[in-house]
């Protein structure tokens, strides 16, 4: 009577354990396709969200280097715009470094002051401060370019660190 309450469906207890352990193995391996994928969607999500903000600052600055060659902007206007930007690079480069342990401390932050400091200490900026518009001299247009440029390169090098970038570990935190 014992043999035939262990063979239930004509299986014995080795077919059933071999059943079992292909379901177990089965679940195990849907639980961590799906916690997988779903970690690294999070991380792609992450990382194109920044990416799409370091290409917005790129944006924002070839926009802002154009009115600057074509004299279409004032100084108290280049003034609020650096003071925009200052806080969008800080908060970029702030939660970047939060996010992710490899990146150099400030880097768009850093270019972005430099720039900042370079413009509005031009003989223009200073000389045309109540004017409606500055024209910058052809030498400043260069020297203006050349940041431009410089900028460029460290927004580039910004995003190919983030593409490789690994996320920090998050502390736990005790309560």
């Amino acid at each position: 009577m014992d043999r035939q309450k262990l063979m239930l469906c004509g299986l014995q207890i080795s077919d059933w354990i071999g059943v079992v352990e292909i379901i177990v193995t089965s679940a195990i391996g849907i639980w961590i396709a799906v916690t997988v994928q779903n970690n690294l969607t999070k991380s792609r999500y992450l990382k194109e969200y920044f990416i799409n903000e370091v290409k917005d600052i790129r944006d924002l600055y070839k926009s802002f280097i154009n009115r600057l060659y074509k004299s279409e902007i004032s100084a108290i206007d280049i003034k609020d715009w650096f003071k925009v930007m200052s806080e969008r690079t800080q908060n970029l480069d702030k939660f970047l470094c939060e996010e992710y342990c490899k990146f150099d401390s400030f880097l768009i932050v850093s270019k972005h002051a430099e720039i900042q400091q370079k413009i509005t200490s031009m003989d223009e900026f200073n000389e045309n401060y109540k004017a409606p518009t500055i024209s910058f001299a052809n030498s400043s247009k260069n020297e203006i370019l050349k940041l431009h440029s410089e900028l460029s390169c460290v927004l580039t090098q910004r995003i190919i660190d983030i593409n490789s970038a690994k996320k920090r570990k998050k502390k736990k935190k005790s309560i």
